[in-house]
């Protein structure tokens, strides 16, 4: 008994120095792809956070409720886009998802922006604040999910978890259109950090967890 006690405090010691050495490797630049993984969630957890802060006391909001969420994710953007070009290895910046999803978020803070400029339409305002943060992170992830379906840099299950998002996502931006448009809009800030934080969680702790079994 105290033998099999001491393997399993050694096998402990060993999962968590390897755990503390990856996490570390994660968020030292020039960070691998897992790393800015990371830093989006949690540009995730701050901007839909601080989202819903607003919405809920309006008074937090220091430019206006609108100003203030679309500020938030505009910063929260760039800085994400600027830190992957500058602090990534070049095999990250190479990689065509991401530049996809650079791309997407790009579009999405500049539709936001017209819209606060009145640039768009008075008809399709509406559409132009949390519309396409829903079309971004459900297409995002159907990309990641399906692009270069035979590589194992990213294993079935997660691209399983990627794909199920991206289609539930999208499928709510849909609802949200008609039948869903009530209850999306009241839980818009829920939805979205689920549907972005999720998927990144689940592959950040499933890499984790492969990590400390193999010691």
């Amino acid at each position: 008994m105290p033998s099999e006690t001491t393997d399993w405090s050694d096998r402990l010691h060993r999962s968590r120095t390897a755990l503390t050495l990856y996490f570390r490797r994660l968020l030292s630049p020039p960070l691998p792809g897992d790393g800015l993984l990371l830093f989006g969630f949690f540009e995730g957890v701050i901007g839909w956070g601080l989202s819903w802060v607003f919405s809920r006391d309006p008074s937090l909001a220091p430019f206006g409720l609108i100003q203030s969420i679309v500020g938030v994710w505009a910063v929260l953007t760039v800085g994400i886009v600027v830190f992957g070009v500058t602090y990534t290895t070049p095999t990250v910046r190479r990689n065509r998802v991401w530049v996809v999803w650079a791309g997407l978020n790009l579009a999405a803070t500049l539709v936001n922006v017209a819209a606060l400029f009145e640039v768009i339409p008075s008809g399709a305002v509406r559409y132009a604040y949390w519309h396409p943060w829903l079309a971004v992170i459900g297409t995002g992830y159907l990309v990641t999910a399906l692009y270069n379906w035979e590589s194992p840099q990213i294993r079935q299950q997660e691209r399983i978890v990627y794909a199920a998002t991206g289609v539930v996502t999208l499928g709510l931006l849909a609802g949200s259109l008609g039948p869903l448009r009530a209850f999306v809009t009241l839980h818009i800030f829920a939805i979205g950090a689920a549907a972005h934080l999720v998927p990144i969680g689940h592959d950040v702790l499933a890499d984790a967890v492969l990590i400390a079994r193999r010691q």
